[in-house]
């Protein structure tokens, strides 16, 4: 049988005191209620004889807040948003506040249930990174009055947005081969609806119409053995340049070559959007577009921080400079 949670009242009753008493001392207000130093250090021995735990929703509920903010992740397992999670909850520890963490996978369902569920448990406020459009969330967000930022992904023009253009930074990479490519491969391994890998796809689009390079687009198969044929399959039509759309594609589409016998960069360059840490490591080192994660991670926190001050100020959007990263690859 599961053991009775020890209350205030236990407390109170073990020792003969108030109720109102023992909560004074155990929320640090004994001295501001006369209670004298001898009965505050029994309260203290008592309440860690019974192994009393403070009701964190119970005062919660007393304070209006939680301290408590919830971090909504596309995907945890990529270590762009490992990051990112890193930061921005040791950041808001360092701010006396909580984060309680879900990952949707890149899920759209899912994501809208954890979200309804973390706004259930009272946050005081939302980081999201959403797979979702804004249109999709509106009603959930409309559930609540918390305030929300929008980091990495976008959610519309009137929200806080903390991330990079896309669109931009993906254009610029069609430039940056060291050689002038015929034909370049682009690869996601996604939902080409979420709107970074669109945004990005466009600005290759865009990029290569102007400089006269064909450009065509795969979705990576999660099959090994079609992936293999899909990659195969456009190399023998003459590309000779790849753009993968993010790190975690980027290392899947490597493996490929790998294994199909191809030589980076002699045989075909590469340039991945997203960079990682193994990426500087590897034969050839593989050049890479570095996304501002550190300071994306940041900033939201400092948006975070202003909204729950209950700022009129209207939503912004920040966009952040990438670096590129010139290694052996392209």
């Amino acid at each position: 049988m599961k053991a009775k949670r020890v209350s205030l009242d236990d407390i109170a009753k073990a020792l003969g005191v108030s109720k109102a008493t023992v909560s004074f001392v155990l929320n640090g207000r004994g001295d501001e209620f006369n209670i004298s130093k001898k009965k505050q250090e029994l309260i203290h021995e008592k309440a860690k004889e019974l192994q009393y735990v403070p009701n964190f929703f119970a005062k919660s509920l007393r304070q209006g807040e939680t301290k408590t903010i919830g971090l909504v992740l596309a995907d945890i397992s990529n270590p762009f948003y490992a990051e990112m999670c890193k930061i921005i909850q040791e950041t808001l520890y360092s701010k006396g506040y909580n984060t309680f963490i879900v990952n949707t996978n890149d899920d759209k369902e899912l994501e809208k249930t954890l979200m309804r569920e973390l706004i259930q448990r009272s946050i005081d406020g939302m980081i999201i990174s959403p797979c979702n459009t804004i249109d999709a969330l509106i009603p959930i967000l409309h559930e609540t009055h918390i305030p929300v930022v929008f980091s990495d992904r976008p959610g519309d023009e009137n929200a806080d947005f903390v991330g990079i253009d896309n669109m931009k930074e993906a254009s610029l990479l069609i430039g940056k081969f060291k050689n002038k490519p015929k034909k370049i491969l682009a690869i996601s391994q996604h939902d080409t609806s979420i709107q970074t890998i669109s945004e990005r796809l466009q600005g290759l689009k865009d990029a290569s119409k102007k400089s006269g390079i064909e450009l065509v687009h795969i979705n990576l198969s999660s099959e090994r053995k079609e992936a293999l044929a899909q990659v195969k399959n456009e190399l023998s039509n003459h590309v000779d340049a790849i753009i993968p759309l993010n790190n975690m594609v980027a290392l899947a589409t490597l493996g490929i070559l790998q294994e199909l016998k191809i030589n980076v960069p002699n045989d075909v360059k590469l340039i991945s959007f997203d960079d990682h840490e193994v990426f500087s490591f590897m034969t050839p080192s593989v050049t890479a577009l570095r996304q501002p994660v550190n300071k994306i991670a940041a900033i939201s926190v400092e948006r975070m921080m202003e909204r729950l001050k209950e700022s009129q100020v209207p939503g912004k959007h920040q966009l952040l400079e990438c670096e590129f990263m010139e290694r052996g690859s392209h």
